[in-house]
């Protein structure tokens, strides 16, 4: 395949997983006016948020497994684990995607290790001896401009602590009851997080700003599905929304194995390659 061939392909990937990944949210609701007159009555989920995130940092480490939907990317089925350190979090999954219409899986793997990513896809191979690819947020190369807002979204997807950490106090429950995750017992929340509360009071600036921008395109409400185990530890953790770009978005994250230690590493650096340039129609997300 010619190089012109690759970076076509891997801009068209990029694309989708962007449009995918970033639409992991519920079908905002009506935009509600009169917020002054009208306060919120759902309890704020600032309490039982705060004693999750404490949990996790804890445990320090978990097992998990990552399924299903990113529209016409196709069907993921993933491992993963995830390790925390203080405030940083590392990643691995293993897995594959499957497209539609019968085409064959494609294997996936990508680990996100002291906040930079690593991606290994048939579709994005920087060279033919580096079959993973570099997302450095921050970076100029054209493949860390257009995949980080998708690395952003695959870490809050399958990692809680990511997704509610620094938004609590902007997150409603919407809802809960009892369920059963693998046949254990937990509790099942339906959390919302308030776009415009959110884009005020996070801490981390691309977090106000993506909210920001779901703010301004009413988009109230983000949806996220928590299902807590009897100890208080995430058993499972759910997104999912219609995305225009790239059909419906649903994945799931299945956790086990609490505090067991986990590895997770950057691949050796003779492995690993960046795209410096895209094809000239393409533009990364600004």
């Amino acid at each position: 395949m010619s190089r012109a061939r690759t970076r076509t392909a891997v801009t068209s990937a990029g694309l989708a997983l962007v449009a995918a990944l970033t639409g992991c949210t519920g079908d905002p609701p009506a935009p509600t006016n009169h917020l002054a007159a009208n306060p919120d009555p759902r309890p704020a989920a600032d309490a039982l948020l705060s004693q999750v995130i404490t949990k996790i940092g804890e445990r320090g480490s978990t097992r998990s497994e990552v399924r299903g939907s990113i529209g016409v990317v196709g069907e993921l089925t993933a491992d993963g684990v995830v390790r925390y350190r203080g405030a940083q979090t590392d990643l691995a999954l293993d897995g594959q995607t499957r497209p539609a219409g019968g085409k064959p899986p494609q294997r996936l793997r990508l680990s996100i290790v002291d906040g930079t990513g690593y991606l290994q896809t048939p579709l994005a191979r920087p060279a033919p001896d580096k079959p993973w690819l570099r997302i450095t947020p921050g970076a100029g190369d054209f493949g860390s401009k257009l995949l980080t807002p998708a690395l952003d979204q695959v870490q809050e997807a399958v990692d809680p602590r990511a997704t509610f950490s620094g938004v609590e106090r902007a997150t409603r429950i919407h809802s809960s009851a009892p369920d059963q995750v693998d046949g254990k017992p937990t509790t099942r929340y339906q959390l919302r997080i308030i776009t415009a509360q959110a884009a005020d009071t996070a801490t981390d600036p691309q977090q106000r700003t993506r909210y920001r921008k779901a703010a301004d395109a009413g988009e109230p409400e983000v949806e996220y599905q928590l299902w807590l185990d009897e100890a208080g530890l995430p058993a499972r953790f759910a997104a999912s929304g219609q995305v225009a770009q790239a059909g419906q978005v649903s994945l799931t994250s299945t956790y086990r194995d609490w505090g067991t230690p986990v590895e997770v590493q950057a691949p050796p650096a003779d492995e690993v390659g960046v795209f410096e340039e895209g094809p000239a129609q393409a533009q990364p997300p600004r």
